[in-house]
């Protein structure tokens, strides 16, 4: 377990936590699609070409292939094997409480006060009575997470995305992200942070999110072309949290849930009529 973490703190735990994210919002890019909001409201600011291509294509086998295959799954496996659930928890809880203060900042950059007062609180109970964050008290107290970001910031000042681009380690990206990141990277506590403690937050946020996608590589294994299909998947997902936020992710959920169970009740249909016809 050791070993697999060392190694890991020479990149970042980006690429699959996005990349393999996208599996689960495959049956929402439908919804995406039809939703009123998003076709009407579309611009520069949402879109994301691809001029790139040949660059990006041979980063994501790169990223998959060999980081995923050799890295980011085993190290993923040895952390669920060796670490209690309680435990990765609470790791999540204290790696997800720094962003609290840029999502304060950024919020206030909106004028959106009330969000940026629920970030305030949250960051403040839950790194006191929290203990350091490894407790969610502000979400027991009805204050759920919702994160921010300078890019979305970006995003509402109408600046566009501009090229999509599948860097090796970090994975799926815009210009507009890669600028986003290295501002929240400023805010507090961040800025007190050194290299080594920002990779070893970045892994375990990681982990967390590889570890609900266990079992799920099937779905991209069997895409016609796993990168189109991963690209759209995150463009999509970006463009629906850039537009209804954070608090709407249960909502996809729930429309995934919805289309899984249609699309068995028409394989159900489909067995009926072999049946008649036999």
């Amino acid at each position: 377990m050791l070993n697999f973490l060392s190694l890991c703190q020479s990149c970042t735990s980006l690429s699959i936590r996005t990349i393999l994210f996208a599996l689960l919002l495959s049956p929402a890019i439908s919804f995406a699609e039809s939703d009123s909001t998003y076709t009407e409201e579309k611009g520069a600011e949402y879109e994301m070409n691809d001029p790139f291509e040949p660059f990006n294509r041979v980063m994501w086998d790169f990223n998959y292939k060999v980081m995923d295959a050799y890295i980011y799954r085993p190290v993923t496996e040895n952390y669920v094997e060796f670490v209690p659930k309680p435990g990765r928890k609470a790791i999540n809880n204290f790696v997800s409480n720094f962003d609290e203060p840029s999502t304060f900042v950024n919020n206030l950059l909106q004028f959106n006060f009330k969000y940026s007062a629920q970030a305030f609180f949250r960051f403040s109970v839950n790194s006191t009575f929290g203990l350091l964050g490894f407790l969610d008290v502000a979400d027991k107290l009805g204050v759920p997470r919702r994160k921010e970001t300078f890019s979305n910031v970006l995003g509402r000042w109408s600046v566009p995305n501009g090229p999509y681009l599948m860097l090796p380690f970090i994975g799926p990206e815009s210009t507009r992200e890669l600028v986003g990141g290295v501002v929240d990277g400023l805010y507090f506590p961040f800025s007190y942070l050194s290299f080594g403690e920002e990779v070893g937050l970045e892994v375990f946020d990681g982990l967390d999110t590889r570890e609900s996608l266990l079992g799920q590589e099937g779905l991209l294994e069997q895409s016609l072309d796993p990168y189109l299909f991963v690209k759209n998947a995150y463009i999509q997902y970006k463009t629906f949290v850039f537009l209804e936020g954070d608090n709407q992710l249960n909502l996809i959920e729930s429309q995934q849930s919805d289309l899984y169970d249609d699309q068995l009740e028409e394989f159900d249909d489909f067995d009926d009529y072999l049946d008649e016809i036999d």
